[in-house]
Parts: C-alpha cells; sequence; structure tokens
C-alpha cells in the first residue's frame, strides 16, 4: 500500500491498488481498505470537499426525531470525552458528526500523552503541569491506549546538556506520578555506550542525551473508547442544515443524512460546537458571524520503514520551537512535526512542509538515509489555537469554553488539546449539569470493539 498517502481521495487509492485483475469490486475494495485500517476518503482536502459517507446499507436504524438534554455537534476528542462525562452524570445526549467518530484532526496528532516538554521554553508551566496531572489519569482510566516511553533528548554540549538535565528534571519531578511505569526504562543521563550505539548518534551535532518519560497513545482509538463509554445517541454522517431557536436559546438542529438524504431533527436543552479547527467556518455558515476565535497551524507527520538500531523515541529542539520527534513505534518510524499558519481545517500537505521536516532530520541525524526510506503514511493535523499576536509557533494550546454572546444555552469548544480533553470536558459537563463527578478521574474507558486498531 505504498501508493498511499494522507492526501489521496479513497477512489484514487482503489483505483491504484485495487485493478481490475485483482477481482475485487469498489465494494469490496472499500472493506479491504477498512480492515487495513485506512481511510476510503481523503485525508487532507480543501475546505469545499468533505470526506465521502459510507454505502448505504451500512446505515444503522435512526429515528425521525430526537429530545436529549445536551446535544453535541462534533465526534472528535471533545465531543466524545463529553458524552461519556455526561453518562458518568446520567444526563442524555446526542452525538452529532459530519463525518466518522475521531475522523477529523483527532486522529492525526502525535500520538502522545504528554506535558508538552517545549512548554519548558516557553514557559507555559501551568499548562505543562496540567498535562503532566492528565497523563497520569490517561493511564489509569485507559492503560489498553497507553504505553509509557523513555524519549532521549539529545544535547549538542555540555552546558546544553546541563540545561536538559534541569529542565528535564523539573519536568519529571512535576510528572512524578506515573502509574504502570516498567521498571526497565530509565531516566536522567543517557550512557554513553547506549547513545552512541544508536545509528541516529552517527556524524550528527548530537553527543550525549537526557531521558524523560511521556506516554505513547493512539488517538483515534481513544475517541471510539470514548463513545463506547457513554450512552449517546451516535448521528455520524449527519450535516448540520438548520437551526431553530426561540427566546435568545437554540432549540432545534435539523440533520441530513449524508448517507441517503435523510432528514431528522434533534432537540436539546443544551447545545455544545466542539469542532476544532472547522469552528469558525460553522459559525459563519449557520449563523453568519464573521468573528475569528482561533488561528489554525498545520502539522505532519510521516510513517517511514523502521530504522534498525533505532530502539528510543527522540525528542529535538529546533530553533521554531516545534520539536522534532522521531519514534519508533508500531514497526514503523513516526516522525513530525512541522508548523504552518493555514486559514482551514481540510488542507492538503504543502511541499514545503515535507521539505522542512525533511531537512530538520537531516540536519539532526544524517547518518540515517531518511528521503530513502519507503512512506507508509503521511498525516497532517490542523490545531485550533487561541491568540492573536504573534506567530502560531508561540501560541499555547490553551482551550477556552465560551458561552456563546446570543444564545445562552450554547456553549463553544475552543483550542485545546488530546491529553486535556478529558479534563476540559469535565469541567464542562459539571458546569452545564452542576454535579461533579469524582468518577471521571478513575472509571475506566470502555474499549471500542470496533476494527482492529489503525497501525498496530
Amino acid at each position: 500500500m505504498n501508493e498511499y498517502v494522507g492526501f489521496a481521495s479513497g477512489k484514487e487509492v482503489i483505483r491504484r491498488y485495487f485493478q481490475p485483475s485483482s477481482g475485487k469490486s469498489r465494494e469490496n475494495a472499500v472493506l479491504e481498505l477498512d480492515r487495513m485500517g485506512m481511510e476510503h476518503h481523503p485525508c487532507c482536502m480543501t475546505n469545499s470537499a468533505w470526506p465521502e459517507a459510507p454505502p448505504t446499507q451500512a446505515i444503522p436504524a435512526v429515528p425521525a426525531s430526537l429530545q436529549v438534554e445536551v446535544g453535541i455537534v462534533g465526534a472528535g476528542i471533545h465531543g466524545a470525552a463529553l458524552a461519556r462525562e455526561l453518562k458518568l452524570r446520567n444526563v442524555s445526549c446526542a452525538l452529532i458528526d459530519k463525518g466518522a467518530v475521531g475522523g477529523g484532526t483527532s486522529q492525526w496528532s502525535t500520538k502522545l500523552f504528554h506535558g508538552g516538554i517545549r512548554y519548558l521554553v516557553t514557559g507555559d508551566i501551568k499548562q505543562m503541569r496540567e498535562g503532566l496531572q492528565e497523563r497520569a489519569t490517561w493511564v489509569r482510566i485507559a492503560p489498553h491506549r497507553c504505553q509509557w516511553e523513555a524519549f532521549w533528548m539529545p544535547h549538542e554540549n555540555a552546558f546544553e546538556g546541563f540545561t536538559h538535565r534541569v529542565g528535564i528534571g523539573l519536568y519529571d519531578f512535576w510528572g512524578s506520578d506515573r502509574p504502570l511505569w516498567p521498571p526497565e526504562l530509565k531516566l536522567g543521563g543517557v550512557p554513553r555506550r547506549l547513545f552512541e550505539r544508536d545509528p541516529r548518534s552517527k556524524n550528527g551535532p548530537f553527543h550525549g542525551a537526557v531521558a524523560y518519560a511521556d506516554c505513547l497513545t493512539w488517538d483515534r482509538e481513544v475517541v471510539n473508547d470514548f463513545v463506547a463509554s457513554s450512552d449517546a445517541t451516535l448521528l455520524d454522517f449527519h450535516e448540520v442544515e438548520g437551526w431553530s431557536e426561540q427566546a435568545g436559546k437554540l432549540e432545534t438542529a435539523t440533520l441530513r443524512d449524508r448517507r441517503d438524504g435523510t432528514l431528522r431533527t434533534v432537540s436539546a436543552r443544551l447545545w455544545v460546537i466542539a469542532l476544532g479547527p472547522w469552528t469558525d467556518e460553522a459559525m459563519h455558515n449557520w449563523f453568519k458571524e464573521d468573528s475569528h476565535r482561533l488561528r489554525l497551524s498545520s502539522g505532519i507527520h510521516l510513517w517511514l520503514d523502521a530504522v534498525p538500531g533505532c530502539e528510543r523515541p527522540w525528542a529535538m529542539r529546533r530553533p521554531k520551537g516545534r520539536i522534532l520527534f522521531a519514534i519508533p513505534r508500531d514497526g514503523l518510524m513516526q516522525v513530525g512535526t512541522t508548523e504552518r499558519e493555514v486559514d482551514a481545517g481540510w488542507v492538503p500537505i504543502a511541499d514545503s512542509e515535507r521539505e522542512e521536516l525533511y531537512h530538520g532530520l537531516e540536519v539532526c541525524m544524517p547518518s540515517i538515509p531518511w528521503r530513502q526510506l519507503k512512506v507508509h503514511k503521511e498525516e497532517l493535523g490542523v490545531r485550533p489555537l487561541m491568540g492573536h499576536q504573534g506567530t502560531t509557533t508561540r501560541l499555547s494550546r490553551e482551550a477556552v469554553l465560551e458561552v456563546h454572546p446570543r444564545y445562552s444555552n450554547l456553549r463553544l469548544v475552543l483550542g485545546g488539546k488530546l491529553t486535556t480533553a478529558r479534563h476540559l470536558m469535565d469541567k464542562l459537563a459539571t458546569e452545564l449539569t452542576n454535579a461533579p463527578c469524582p468518577a471521571s478521574f478513575t472509571a475506566p474507558l470502555t474499549k471500542w470493539d470496533g476494527q482492529t486498531p489503525r497501525m498496530r
């Protein structure tokens, strides 16, 4: 399947891979792609398009009208996490999405539960410590989606090594709550013999490394686990066609099932819009709002052939502020990420992004023939960022829960990231229901029993 890249359409994949001589029909091709953990729709598109809906025979039984306490628009990490929080509080909800569960930017993160090592540089210590606390919560509620790792941060000289030891020492001190930590993973200074045994250390600028703790995960599977842990009525592949309102409140959303065109209505006492990078566009289309609440930043990851001898993830500081990762996982080498300000939630990968990433890899780890390694998959995710001053590189992943100025029963989830999604939605659910729920920190997630988890 090396023909497939993140911005190729599903039709192109089927046409390239499932040739007529193979004897596979288009429908069987789609099903086989699903079994292989690959989407039969564009991963990265312009904003004027959207992933294709599945065949009509896949439509579950859904009522024509529905009445719930909370209507959630957006089945990414925040919408799915909120659905779970509402179940813990015995509150009914509907989870609505134009595409599939976790089918947008939630599946294209760096796939880490982490505090954010770069926040040591940007000075956002509060957000870093919140992320470290949440990292421990994730291991407790979803150990099946967590894998502890000792990340190596290489340094060029003794002084940089000293500063890394101090900074990483604070990071690991504040993140000392590490449930199920494997004792064989060692933190702190990496012994020289181990560092030099890694082929990434050869002929490069680095002369040593300091190891710190963070946690690998599988982002889209986590989103599906949240939905499996909820009692939400799931309305995926449903597009919001319009709204009815009364006395300054939203009452009913009219939906169109994108699989067969059927119209449905959902009425709710409270509404939450959690559309990530598509929020501004949706608010303009639905309510004619022209305000720009978010700035959008794209970042790419490439999944390359595994490199023999590379055992530990590397995290390298770069002048722009983004961390360059080279992570051996799932039998491949995941590398990323980049930074480019964009104006839409669906954008194609730019050649300049690939070049930026390859250039960084070649400068930091020149002994590896990065451009010769087979690319198994390309991913582009768009970060929704808060803030209007400075470059997107300097903006944090802070989240805001906005009470809509026109509709008093509407909340907007703005910004945020994978690691802190549960905490943020716990806070929102408490505000909506006036019911704190300690079980949010401890109740295990139900493991999604759908397709085989991707990339595993």
